[in-house]
């Protein structure tokens, strides 16, 4: 009995102990808490050059100054800005004044809040063209085409310089991506103008396809109107002239965006950019507010910066390393005295020297200094740890490709205009001008043909009168128009290739590895070379939809035939039929359900592949799924992601129908198919 006291005395002891604070883990009298309690502070990863570079920057100086441990956390802006109001995540670090509905609700109700101004003097923004185009540029032996192109009042006159390909009577205006809060502010610019009756209201569908087709049409001398922001790599690359708005007007600007109240003229905001932190961060983190209250950029260096990263292909983290290794003398205005020393001692400083470059010499030119080169970020970019010599074959297809864009840059464009006025439109403006009752009634009487189940071809029809109730008529024929135009083009194209290649076999042998690639390389790579050659919209979309399509028709068309039986063959030549009867009368047929089998694979990756081509402007129920992603308009998003399955189902459920071999008698009980 006395053993067992003891042993729950010294139990009591043990978790008493426990519970107390051990006498060599008391905070020392003048030692800094842990960062953020301890926990992880998470930052959100912003896809756009200047936040990536800037959140890189505030989590390499939190980390290495303060002794932060960070993570970055990846998702689209609203979902990341949802997550900011709920603490999920405590750090937005590019946050653009008055651009966020979510953010505003949230820092009204306290959740949120938008600290510092991380950009000297604000972030300009307006609609610009070419400097070219008004002052011209002798160097390049190119003519100002608008010399008297100065204020928003001056662009009518000059709507046939920037002629739109779809509507050849109006100018093109490149529009911010659909979703963004810019795409709205604009277009009532537009509206409130006067200017819709001499300009589309283009949009590019992505911040990098606007950005392609300045850089094309810049380098090319081309005529272009778009809007533009700063911090951006092409403020320092380009030279742009800015279409003036007239004075700002701060009650006028917040009519325009917000787009309640009478509207009024302004220019454009020299948009507030700050760090975006959760409440409950800010209140426990207050030295860390304070060094977001004094970081500030100038926006040539920041330009600059971005530049680089753009046109030396590196990653946020890279270009923030060089950053805090040649400017130091920018950051430590930053950060208190201690945590400057151990960023400097991190980095090397104390020992080596910065080059630190001035900032001012940093703008307008193209080309990174020899002294501004990134230094290597992982021992696997260190000299001597690859055995080959390195070569950057990513940089030699970037030349090739600037190379023929400006070489034969016109030739291509008006290959585009020729597609797109005598194939796209016509096909796309017939199956408009057809009244949505003929156009469901011509499905029935297809699917009945195709099937012949009433019950499936109510259906269908009830489907596609249904994505006609949702006010996606208009849409969707945009995306069976593009559908229908690149399926016939990929079978132009595909069933011919097949044929051949299934009667030569060294022909076959090497079409085989180009069909590989085709297939495998992600769909989006297609976008990018056929965006610089053919600028934006349908006629780019068109071209990588083909490219993306044709393989599994040539494929199919090329096992069809090769799985013909010998002994057919040799029957009909025995009757001395033709090698043209031979194939169309007996090869052709007998492998027909394999052909119809690769025609529907070939339609279902084009309605695939079109949908993603609204990232490049190419219009339709793809550029609805696509801004639902970027606003997090899930109901916007969802709704039409259900009117492209529904038509993908009616696409495949017909073309497959085609397909099998029809039967000449009546299927014995059981023998339904399902």
């Amino acid at each position: 009995m006395m053993k067992l006291r003891v042993l729950l005395g010294i139990a009591a002891l043990a978790l008493a102990s426990l519970s107390l604070p051990q006498a060599g883990a008391q905070e020392a009298p003048g030692q800094a808490a842990p960062c953020n309690g301890g926990q992880a502070v998470k930052l959100a990863d912003q896809t756009w050059e200047s936040a990536s570079f800037t959140t890189q920057v505030i989590r390499k100086l939190l980390s290495g100054g303060y002794g932060c441990r960070t993570e970055i956390v990846p998702g689209t802006p609203a979902a990341i800005e949802s997550a900011l109001a709920q603490n999920d995540l405590q750090i937005i670090a590019e946050q653009w004044s008055g651009r966020s509905p979510i953010i505003e609700k949230a820092v009204a109700a306290g959740t949120v809040r938008v600290v510092g101004d991380t950009l000297e003097g604000g972030a300009e923004q307006g609609w610009y063209v070419p400097d070219y185009l008004v002052h011209g540029d002798a160097k390049r032996g190119i003519e100002p085409l608008a010399p008297g192109l100065d204020a928003w009042q001056d662009l009518p006159r000059y709507k046939s310089l920037f002629t739109d390909p779809e509507e050849p009577g109006k100018g093109r205006f490149l529009n911010c991506p659909t979703g963004w809060v810019c795409e709205k502010t604009n277009s009532r610019l537009l509206a409130l103008h006067g200017l819709e009756k001499d300009y589309t209201n283009f949009r590019a569908g992505t911040g990098a396809a606007l950005d392609a087709a300045i850089s094309s049409a810049y380098d090319q001398g081309k005529p272009i109107l778009f809007y533009y922001w700063q911090p951006a790599g092409l403020m320092a690359k380009y030279k742009f002239h800015k279409i003036q708005q007239g004075p700002f007007n701060k009650a006028c600007w917040d009519t325009i965006v917000s787009g309640q109240g009478q509207p009024c003229p302004s220019d454009f905001l020299a948009a507030h950019l700050g760090v975006a932190v959760s409440q409950a961060f800010a209140r426990q983190n207050p030295e860390l507010i304070a060094f977001f209250e004094r970081l500030k950029f100038q926006p040539p260096l920041l330009n600059r910066m971005i530049l680089l990263m753009t046109e030396q292909r590196l990653s946020g983290e890279a270009i923030a390393t060089q950053f805090l290794r040649e400017h130091p003398e920018v950051w430590h205005e930053w950060l208190p005295a201690a945590a400057a020393a151990r960023m400097d001692a991190g980095l090397g400083l104390s020992a080596t020297p910065a080059r630190a470059a001035p900032a001012a010499g940093l703008a307008g030119s193209g080309k990174a200094p020899e002294d501004a080169r990134p230094a290597p970020d992982t021992a696997a970019d260190l000299p001597g740890h690859w055995i080959f010599p390195r070569w950057s074959g990513a940089e030699f297809v970037n030349r090739q490709l600037m190379g023929v864009v400006q070489a034969y840059g016109s030739t291509f464009r008006g290959l585009s205009d020729f597609m797109l006025t005598a194939v796209l439109l016509p096909v796309e403006r017939t199956m408009q001008a057809i009244p949505p009752w003929v156009f469901l009634a011509l499905v029935a009487v297809l699917s009945w043909h195709a099937t012949r189940k009433v019950a499936a071809t109510v259906l269908y029809v009830l489907c596609l009168y249904a994505i006609g109730a949702a006010g996606l008529w208009d849409k969707l024929i945009q995306t069976f128009s593009l559908v229908l135009v690149s399926t016939a083009i990929s079978i132009v194209i595909g069933v011919p290739a097949g044929i051949i290649a299934a009667r030569g076999r060294i022909l076959r042998r090497l079409l085989t590895p180009v069909l590989d690639v085709m297939q495998t390389l992600p769909s989006f790579v297609y976008l990018i070379p056929v965006l610089m050659l053919f600028g934006l919209g349908k006629v780019p979309a068109l071209f990588a939809t083909v490219i993306y399509a044709v393989p599994p028709l040539i494929r199919l068309t090329i096992l069809g035939l090769r799985q013909v039986d010998p002994n057919v063959m040799e029957a009909a030549q025995a009757f001395g039929v033709t090698r043209w009867q031979m194939l169309t009368r007996v090869t052709l047929p007998l492998a027909r359900p394999s052909i119809m089998a690769g025609i529907n694979q070939t339609t279902m990756m084009a309605l695939s592949m079109v949908v993603v081509a609204s990232m490049i402007g190419a219009r339709g129920l793809g550029e609805d799924v696509l801004a639902g992603i970027q606003t997090l308009d899930v109901g916007r998003g969802l709704q039409a992601g259900v009117a492209i399955v529904i038509l993908a189902i009616v696409i495949d459920r017909i073309t497959q129908a085609y397909g099998r071999p029809r039967r000449r008698q009546r299927a014995l009980p059981g023998q339904e198919e399902l």
